[in-house]
């Protein structure tokens, strides 16, 4: 067991037995040298971009303004690219990760960190966990947990360790209790805990600063490696501390969003996974991972040999729209997004309070797009959703799909307020909380 705050200098200890094979592709390897003034390449396999037939692309932006990419930043877009991503988009990551979870620079000595943008934070994460699990491994979650995550971990035979949640997360006591009574004998010790600290999917949960404190501690102490999942980081439209999201930035003028696990991370063993999806596009397919530098090397040698690189074109977008913007235009459209989903949220809470009171329990989610339902006198949620529901022409998901013990039955539903409009969102909860009561009354 580590020593409190012990910096991993030693990375091989966490690195699954295929995560020590990965290796760099020789042919992907040369992309450092082929900028350089004067190399004349005979090597990478690039198709000539003269053959491509697309001359520019315009996009219409909804406040009317356009993003134009033609030229050298067009034949960029459509050509083989590094593995980390088109150069100038990934330094405008790592650009923003400095400002938004006060990083050091990349190259600091003793704590060299790195950013590789992938196709969707789903990809970084199939990445990470091909890296750093092996089949029949321990590794941690919260339960409920992310049903994407699940589908990837499972597969793999793993003992998945599902820690009960509360209104702030992972029940540190819990995760504390798990880790000091285990039993060697029947289950390798885990190595890696996954989390997701804001508007966690499915229960709608938001960490406040102490509860992460609290399980990075443990993590230290245990020598867990914390997989950050935060999809959810920039819909918070209400603070889980006592002061405001919109009460101003702070002093990197950056908007005011609680610190990340990566931010407070002294020990190097944080893994963090950002998504655009959520507030740009999600048919971008644009999302990154941000850690260590070894780690994410072997990550990266890993989607070398996969899908080589994320989207050259979805890249260019980003950049192009980033560009135009600028931090400020940036800030302006985090704010708009976080009082949209305020809205949304507010509008389902007065539709439980309308429809669903003395039938169901749940906590108000300060960030993201769900809601977890507790049925009360309902012990299996599973077939009332998946036909019953279905027949009253209103679409929830079961808890069952979020659990880390499938063959436990779950009371718990979910509820997404993200797309229906205010006056389908009340129909489909009065549609919800009929069958609610037509089943209690059975």
């Amino acid at each position: 067991m580590a020593e409190k705050n012990n910096v991993i200098k030693d990375y091989s200890y966490f690195l699954s037995k295929r995560g020590k094979l990965k290796e760099a592709s020789p042919i992907r390897s040369l992309f450092q040298y082929s900028g350089l003034p004067g190399m004349i390449s005979l090597g990478g396999g690039l198709p000539n971009a003269s053959t491509f037939p697309f001359k520019s692309i315009e996009i219409e932006l909804k406040d009317g303004s356009k993003l134009e990419i033609q030229g050298s930043d067009l034949e960029e877009a459509f050509q083989y690219s590094p593995t980390p991503g088109l150069p100038r988009l990934q330094k405008a990551f790592m650009d923003l990760q400095i400002r938004q979870h006060h990083l050091c620079s990349p190259n600091e000595p003793g704590k060299e960190w790195n950013l590789i943008i992938s196709n969707g934070s789903q990809e970084s994460l199939v990445n990470a966990f091909e890296i750093l699990v092996d089949d029949n491994d321990s590794i941690v979650a919260e339960n409920p947990t992310y049903s994407g995550t699940l589908s990837i971990l499972k597969p793999l035979s793993l003992n998945i360790c599902g820690i009960e949640t509360d209104r702030y997360g992972m029940i540190p006591e819990k995760l504390e209790k798990l880790l000091s009574e285990w039993d060697h004998s029947k289950f390798k010790f885990p190595r890696v805990i996954y989390l997701i600290p804001c508007g966690q999917n499915p229960s709608g949960t938001t960490m406040n600063h102490q509860r992460k404190v609290d399980l990075y501690s443990i993590c230290s102490r245990y020598n867990l490696l914390i997989i950050e999942d935060d999809p959810y980081y920039y819909l918070q439209f209400e603070s889980s501390e006592k002061e405001k999201v919109f009460d101003g930035a702070n002093h990197s003028g950056s908007i005011n969003l609680g610190k990340s696990f990566l931010s407070m991370d002294v020990d190097g063993r944080v893994l963090r996974f950002d998504s655009l999806s959520k507030i740009l596009s999600s048919g971008l397919r644009i999302g990154f991972v941000t850690g260590n530098k070894q780690l994410l090397e072997k990550i990266n040698f890993h989607q070398q040999s996969t899908t080589l690189h994320s989207s050259g074109l979805s890249q260019a977008v980003v950049l192009s729209l980033l560009n135009k913007w600028g931090i400020e235009k940036w800030d302006q459209h985090i704010k708009s997004i976080q009082r949209f989903y305020l809205e949304k949220r507010n509008q389902m809470i007065d539709s439980i309070d309308r429809h669903l009171k003395g039938l169901v329990e749940f906590n108000i989610p300060s960030a993201g797009m769900f809601i977890w339902f507790k049925l009360l006198g309902v012990e299996d949620s599973k077939a009332l959703i998946f036909k019953k529901a279905v027949e009253k022409k209103v679409l929830l998901v079961p808890g069952i799909s979020f659990s880390t013990d499938p063959t436990k039955p779950s009371q718990y539903v979910r509820a997404c307020f993200s797309t229906a409009s205010k006056e389908q969102m009340d129909e489909a909860i009065k549609r919800f909380a009929e069958l609610l009561n037509e089943e209690l009354n059975k």
